[in-house]
């Protein structure tokens, strides 16, 4: 393979200009240099090319929003196949899952306002769904609810909300439901939603079974909503 000369001559200038540099200004003097000269690089480009930087930032946030949607349908699902399985082993007529959101936020204060949305529902043949009649509902409404949040889990005939909520418990009645049991679901300190079981009938219920399996799904579904 032939040697270009002419190359040869061009890198031992460069070196020794950059070794003359080094003994003037010494090595880290130069690297400093060396980095400054890159920065005002990038800072004259992105003067020149305001909007690659926009462009970079637009790609960024469609692949973050990508992968938000990707992760929430896969989340959805791994979350019906849970309350399925929950309505077969409880021989419930519905299982159901409310999610909270924050609504705007109090002038004055500052606070945001709760809300939920029954984001996934799942009944047993012959069932009518209700999650529609619970979709952004305000919790400051069902002080019930905001009794599970506080106490962290309820379960037992709906007659027994009657006194604590009576908002609440027509609701329920009207979507024929008797019997319930709900759980608070948290991250830390931060309530997420509550996890529901309901039955539209008094027939036998083994509330220990209800208990034990609501509480294990409970953590598995909490951990799919953050």
């Amino acid at each position: 393979m032939a040697v270009n000369n002419e190359n040869i001559d061009k890198g031992v200038g460069v070196l020794g200009k950059l070794l003359s540099l080094i003994k003037k200004y010494g090595f880290w003097g130069v690297i400093k240099g060396l980095i400054l000269l890159l920065i005002t690089g990038y800072v004259v480009f992105f003067a020149l090319n305001p909007t690659y930087l926009l462009e970079k930032i637009e790609e960024i946030k469609v692949e973050k929003h990508e992968e938000s949607v990707a992760k929430r349908l896969s989340s959805d699902q791994q979350i019906r196949e849970i309350l399925n399985r929950m309505l077969n082993i409880l021989h419930a007529d519905r299982t159901w899952l409310i999610e909270f959101h924050n609504g705007s936020s109090n002038l004055v204060s500052g606070l945001p306002f709760l809300f939920g949305s029954m984001r996934i529902e799942e009944t047993r043949p012959g069932i009518q769904n209700v999650d529609e009649e619970y979709a952004d509902f305000s919790l400051s409404k069902y002080a019930f609810l905001s009794d599970v949040i506080s106490k962290g889990y309820y379960y037992g005939n709906v007659d027994s909300i009657q006194n604590i909520d009576e908002r609440m418990y027509y609701k329920f009645r009207s979507n024929d439901v008797q019997n319930i049991a709900l759980i608070a679901l948290y991250f830390g300190d931060r309530p997420l939603g509550i996890l529901g079981i309901s039955y539209c009938s008094d027939t036998s219920i083994d509330w220990e079974l209800v208990g034990h399996v609501i509480r294990q799904n409970s953590v598995k579904i909490a951990t799919l909503l953050t």
